[in-house]
């Protein structure tokens, strides 16, 4: 039996699960000790023909996705990629992506995702960070607008260990350098036959935050598998339902809640590379889409779609969507236009996923993010800003997570390890939630979040909740300007929705005097932009604001 001890110099710099709490979460059945491949062939066995990945450029049954991703672990161990290498995936949504996926789950290595907006920073930082050996990522096939294989071949040279570098549609027959993908996919079937060990790292997943550098998160394939089987079971995934990923593949929102959750229930899973709105809108009516997770710009976007009414979308049955607040009006109009379940989630690359269940209440839907999505595994507790208390239900705290679908630990990194981590393996998550009397969760926003304006402490996210309602604003941040006298105060960035009148300072506290919002937490400056600056995976860009507000003036702008 495996013992939940990978210590081998390969894996230097990651914290395994101890051994305890390996052996509890086997005998609690909460961990089945199934690698990724193990789930693709159990669902490849029992629909060997039924589809599993539609995509533009190919159709893949279970069974013909089971055989391309043995071919290709074949093809990358011929290129001398094994167990426990780090391998960068940057590439969009397509079948590739998830043929290669599985491809490194059989032979034990281990994809890095990067997304596909980022760039040399970025890409230099996590090939070193993880050692690289190889890199995956596309040509001009699906028109991206960038040259990723000149982003590699500019920096390959300055990495000893990045050997490898493997092309989707390279472009050009044989570009110096670059392994082509379909080459891969031609290789031998009857092999690799390797022994993985479902306690080893999976996936590597990259921090979402817009602070510094993505940090490394080690998923292990019993985590990671545990979550997907979860989120299966709260959005009552059926077998016959077609997902598609709304956001970039290898983003966690994606991998686990869309991709995973989809193979563990045998579904279908539809790939489109342009996840603009008219994109996604002719994908869910050319394949008829069941369920998607979206952020909830995406779906603001599609609601005020001009050609919305041009597309047929009765087929969606759930949406799950997070990443930044929810506006309720997105619930109620998506419930109201196709009669959706809506599950709005809080979720994290770390592990936590807290959402609603799609036969909740509109309302619980609408203004909460639900419940945990293992609650009788899921140890969960709201602690006080010191860290020293555990604070009673109705109260606002910082939220803490263990259990068998969390991580354990960023990858090489032992400041943040040391500042998010005790030594009983509790992650202090840095986000403020409550729970309500009924158990369902409310998200505050993270710590960084909080303004502190004259010793009173301001939620931003609980003041743009508020002026997201307002008839003139379609996106709102609000972000702490310093100040000397006060330490900070509220600034308002407002987008409004198009074709509609930029409101006025005064309008908005006064909208929020109405609600009966102290006048502390009122924004005191205010700036109309076109568009609010946004991530890679389209939340809303706080850090790009807190740089502006510096120079932004406390006046009616």
């Amino acid at each position: 039996m495996h013992t939940g001890d990978p210590s081998t110099e390969a894996l230097e710099g990651y914290i395994p699960f101890p051994p305890d709490r390996v052996e509890a979460y086997r005998d609690s059945g909460w961990w089945r000790d199934l690698t990724f491949h193990d789930v693709l062939d159990r669902a490849a066995d029992s629909r060997p023909e039924h589809p599993a990945v539609i995509g533009p450029h190919r159709t893949l049954s279970y069974r013909a996705l089971t055989e391309n991703s043995r071919r290709i672990a074949a093809g990358l161990e011929d290129l001398g990629i094994s167990t426990h290498d780090r391998v960068v995936f940057q590439l969009p949504n397509c079948s590739e992506f998830v043929e290669a996926f599985f491809a490194c789950s059989r032979i034990g290595a281990i994809p890095v995702m990067v997304l596909p907006r980022h760039r040399e920073a970025e890409v230099r930082h996590v090939i070193d960070l993880v050692d690289a050996v190889g890199y995956l990522t596309a040509g001009d096939r699906d028109d991206s607008g960038f040259d990723y294989l000149d982003l590699i071949d500019s920096v390959r040279n300055d990495y000893s260990t990045l050997d490898h570098t493997i092309a989707v549609d390279a472009g050009e027959p044989d570009r110096s350098g670059w392994t082509g993908f379909d080459r891969l996919r031609e290789s031998r079937i009857d092999g690799p036959d390797e022994s993985v060990d479902p306690t080893d790292p999976g996936v590597m997943l990259l921090s979402g935050g817009t602070t510094g550098m993505p940090k490394g998160i080690p998923r292990t394939h019993n985590d990671y598998v545990f979550q997907w089987e979860r989120m299966a079971d709260a959005v009552d995934f059926a077998d016959d339902w077609v997902a598609f990923p709304s956001v970039p593949i290898g983003h966690n929102a994606s991998l686990c809640c869309v991709v995973g959750t989809t193979v563990w229930s045998g579904g279908t899973l539809a790939v489109e590379p342009q996840l603009k709105p008219a994109s996604l809108m002719a994908l869910i009516e050319r394949v008829g889409g069941n369920y998607s997770l979206p952020m909830p710009t995406q779906i603001i976007d599609i609601l005020e779609h001009p050609d919305l009414d041009e597309y047929e979308l009765s087929s969606l049955e759930v949406l799950v969507s997070g990443g930044q607040k929810v506006p309720p009006r997105a619930v109620y109009e998506t419930a109201e236009r196709w009669g959706v379940g809506f599950c709005n989630i809080f979720g994290m690359a770390e592990g936590p996923l807290i959402c609603t269940r799609p036969d909740d209440d509109l309302e619980i839907q609408a203004t909460t993010v639900g419940r945990p999505i293992a609650p009788e595994a899921d140890e969960v507790r709201i602690v006080d800003l010191d860290r020293d208390t555990d604070l009673p239900p109705g109260e606002a705290g910082e939220l803490a997570v263990r259990g068998p679908g969390y991580f354990t630990g960023y990858f090489r990194n032992p400041g943040e390890n040391d500042n998010n981590f005790d030594g009983a393996g509790w992650l202090y998550t840095e986000d403020i939630v409550a729970v309500r009397p009924d158990g369902n969760f409310e998200v505050y926003g993270r710590i960084k979040d909080t303004i502190i304006r004259g010793g009173e402490t301001i939620y931003a996210p609980g003041v743009e909740d508020a002026l997201v309602e307002h008839p003139s604003v379609a996106n709102v941040a609000v972000v702490g300007k310093p100040d000397e006298r006060l330490g900070e105060r509220p600034f308002a960035y407002v987008e409004p929705p198009e074709g509609v009148e930029s409101p006025t300072l005064h309008e908005l506290q006064n909208f929020l005097d109405d609600r009966g919002m102290a006048v502390f937490k009122r924004p005191e400056g205010l700036e109309v932009l076109e568009e609010l600056p946004r991530t890679g995976v389209g939340k809303i860009d706080k850090t790009a604001l807190e740089d502006r507000v510096d120079e932004a003036s406390l006046s009616d702008t």
